[in-house]
């Protein structure tokens, strides 16, 4: 989990708890397929049992950065100064286009400082600044605002989960976001019900009516297994009554067996 006073300390230093920095194929969304440069760090405020990321809740000893014409990958002591994540993004960025940096975790916006920090060096080299988030933290989504072209949110349903509900938190993020390119992504599991579906996709219709709901079916994790196709057949359906832009997509770089 999260721990408030070290992410303090380390916004006070202008240092992140990095776990990885990678270029790969972006597997979620609508921006599925395209290259983007993956900047993970570490920290969540969540802790859904279904998380498909679980490390990012211990903060590692080191980083690995492993980036496009560079043999070897680089190992970073934690924490890194955002100076030199910076610098290895445009590295990055200069040695192979990418048309996203994707800022990830845990939960990127815990280190909303570095997202700041970094986009102008993103932007100049010719990307953009795509944000994959939980969505819970409005006012951190307002402080970088500016600093970020794509959010990605998503939409975190107590059946898959574990959690309370959280839709209050949802539809002030997406105000908050309003203006850039947005999309929410629903985890589908095997629990999930067309009471869900239905729920999420008039919530996302009155809040932010240009955003694509992604329906993405849970890669099966822990013994957490996805809906049956026809189920999410008759998914997609329902939120169509609802909400015009509605797309079901699997985790393309599980499938792929991709980083």
């Amino acid at each position: 989990m999260m721990d408030p006073r070290r992410l303090s300390e380390l916004q006070g230093r202008g240092a992140a708890d990095l776990m990885e920095i990678f270029s790969s194929v972006q597997g979620e969304g609508t921006r599925a397929g395209e290259r983007h440069l993956f900047v993970r760090t570490a920290h969540c405020d969540l802790d859904c049992k279904w998380c498909d990321t679980p490390l990012c809740h211990r903060v590692p000893r080191e980083a690995h950065v492993s980036l496009p014409g560079e043999a070897a990958a680089r190992v970073l002591p934690n924490p890194v100064d955002v100076s030199e994540i910076t610098a290895c993004i445009a590295s990055a960025l200069n040695a192979l286009p990418h048309s996203a940096v994707s800022f990830t975790g845990g939960e990127p916006l815990l280190h909303h400082w570095l997202i700041t920090a970094a986009a102008p060096t993103v932007r100049g080299c010719g990307s953009r600044v795509l944000l994959e988030t939980d969505g819970t933290m409005p006012e951190r989504m307002r402080s970088v605002r500016e600093a970020v072209d794509i959010v990605s949110m998503d939409w975190k349903l107590p059946s898959a989960t574990g959690l309370g509900p959280l839709d209050a938190q949802h539809e002030a993020f997406l105000f908050e976001a309003r203006g850039l390119e947005r999309s929410v992504k629903l985890v589908l599991t095997r629990e999930c019900t067309l009471d869900d579906v239905r729920h999420v996709a008039t919530r996302v219709a009155a809040t932010a009516a240009d955003a694509t709901l992604i329906l993405q079916p849970v890669t099966p994790l822990r013994g957490i297994q996805p809906p049956a196709s026809a189920d999410l057949l008759r998914f997609q359906e329902m939120a169509l009554r609802f909400h015009p832009h509605v797309r079901v997509l699997p985790q393309l770089h599980r499938a792929l067996a991709l980083p």
